[in-house]
């Protein structure tokens, strides 16, 4: 089968999958840290985006927050918990849709959002009138294809069985036609036993991102490249990597159910699947300069502050933020719909153009 069919089920089954089980997948009891497991302060700072898009729409009266992959609630709690003490003209007029395909994962969200249970929504796909779309660490574990280059030409490699029964690797001619295209586009320039990641998957989960919306903004935050970055020729092994108990390694046969699997993300093909559908290219930059932006108001209120809260705050922000922990490995992809005002965007406010331009470029041109 396609690794992406073997992903889907490792990582998808609603009863034996990675993300069904119960156990915390996150934070130190689980396998890895994410910007929601440092504390509520991700959220709050999202939310105030969040706001400052409703302000720039013209404060509609009807608002839509749209979550991919909500994990445990924990995110949405943040963001709700803000807006309710901070912003209550903006909680009031307020949805928040929850895309989620794992029943098992619905009943820990609305455990940990009860307090707010009269703001969720699950399992609505029409698109809001405007509206926010978020997506964190979503887009590296939707289930992506791999390829290796060898004998002057691409072989997509499929999951096959040893005869004692084990999982092995395995190559076929691509056969998959938005593999091929993306096959075709990187071209041949490449050395021996190159191996990578292509994922359609990914693609079409932005073309159907941007389909939820009308008019709004859609961020997506995850560790990735642009094309050029991702498939430098260099990068030989590809970025395919599992997690389990903190610990790091290749082998997504190993423990199957109870590992995580990702790869990066090529964010070049995601933009220009937002393109085709209707976006526009907002931003693209590292964690650290997007939450930079965020928190500029934030950090001025709080200069001379010494509290504990303040205390607290500044320890989330510099792990959010400081190039060793996660600001510098994670990137924010900003998209527009029908929305060019929200360029005012402050967490847009160090964003540089030559970066949304590289992710956009036409034609492949393989490293030297």
């Amino acid at each position: 089968m396609p690794f992406s069919s073997f992903m889907g089920e490792a990582l998808y089954n609603p009863e034996t999958g990675y993300y069904a089980a119960e156990a915390s997948r996150t934070g130190r009891a689980g396998d890895f840290f994410t910007s929601v497991s440092v504390g509520p302060l991700f959220g709050q700072l999202m939310a105030e985006q969040f706001c400052r898009v409703w302000e720039l729409a013209g404060k509609p009266p009807e608002f839509t927050i749209i979550e991919s992959g909500a994990n445990d609630g924990r995110f949405a709690r943040d963001v709700l918990d803000w807006t309710r003490t901070r912003r209550e003209d903006f909680y009031q007029i307020l949805q928040y849709q929850i895309d989620e395909i794992l029943p098992s994962a619905v009943v820990r969200q609305r455990a940990t959002l009860t307090d707010h249970r009269d703001k969720i929504i699950h399992d609505a796909a029409f698109p809001a009138a405007c509206g926010c779309y978020f997506a964190n660490e979503v887009l590296d574990a939707v289930p992506f294809r791999r390829v290796r280059f060898s004998r002057g030409k691409w072989h997509e490699l499929l999951v096959g069985l040893t005869n004692s029964g084990d999982f092995r690797w395995m190559e076929s001619a691509p056969e998959d036609r938005a593999l091929k295209r993306r096959l075709d586009w990187l071209g041949t320039g490449f050395p021996e036993g190159y191996t990578t990641e292509i994922s359609p998957a990914a693609a079409s989960h932005v073309r159907y991102a941007a389909s939820r919306l009308e008019r709004g903004v859609l961020f997506f935050a995850d560790y990735g490249y642009d094309a050029a970055t991702y498939y430098d020729v260099h990068r030989k092994t590809g970025t395919l990597r599992c997690y389990h108990r903190h610990q790091a390694h290749e082998n997504p046969f190993s423990q199957v159910g109870a590992t995580d699997i990702t790869a990066h993300v090529d964010f070049s093909l995601a933009a220009t699947a937002a393109v085709e559908a209707g976006c526009a290219v907002a931003g693209f930059m590292d964690q650290g300069r997007f939450l930079m932006g965020a928190a500029e108001e934030g950090l001025r209120k709080m200069e001379g502050d010494v509290s504990p809260q303040a205390a607290l705050w500044h320890r989330q922000f510099r792990t959010l933020t400081h190039p060793a922990h996660l600001g510098r490995n994670f990137q924010f992809l900003v998209l527009t719909k029908s929305m060019p005002e929200a360029a005012a965007l402050p967490c847009l406010k160090f964003h540089r153009p030559s970066n949304a331009e590289q992710l956009l470029l036409p034609v492949f041109t393989p490293s030297p």
